[in-house]
């Protein structure tokens, strides 16, 4: 059977510096390595169709480059065009990012014992992603015992 993971887009970050953050020995430290390399990939994917869907409502300058904004790497919207711009990047962080790690289950259910009571305390950002991830993983695993 596949195993996936599910999480919105804008999510992903979060839960893979929140997964950096962990103290992790062996195979559930290595779990936690292929789950980040999986979230980065998905991420690099989430935000080339972030760049895609922003083309359209970027302002060009008289070459047909794009105005770029105040902070590095930023660029300007078309002010016409800034609520629809806003909309269509809403739906793409909302869009769900299937994770298949089948090939890694043995590894991830380690991470998943790891991390399930886990010893120290979380808080703000990392208790949110906290509870995504493991929403997740509890979902993933408590299905296999249910199968047996």
């Amino acid at each position: 059977m596949t195993k996936t993971l599910e999480f919105k887009n804008a999510e992903l970050v979060a839960i893979g510096n929140f997964l950096g953050t962990l103290s992790l020995k062996n195979k559930a430290s290595r779990g936690r390595t292929k789950l980040i390399k999986l979230i980065s990939t998905k991420n690099d994917e989430y935000n080339e169709d972030r760049k895609e869907t922003l083309e359209p409502f970027i302002k060009k300058d008289e070459a047909g480059k794009d105005v770029e904004g105040s902070t590095p790497g930023s660029v300007v919207l078309i002010e016409e065009k800034q609520d629809e711009a806003n909309t269509a990047i809403k739906e793409i962080d909302e869009e769900s990012a299937v994770i298949e790690f089948t090939e890694y289950s043995e590894k991830m259910k380690a991470l998943y014992e790891a991390i399930v009571d886990y010893p120290s305390e979380f808080s703000n950002q990392d208790a949110a992603a906290y509870d995504l991830l493991m929403d997740q993983l509890e979902t993933a695993f408590e299905n296999e015992t249910e199968e047996a």
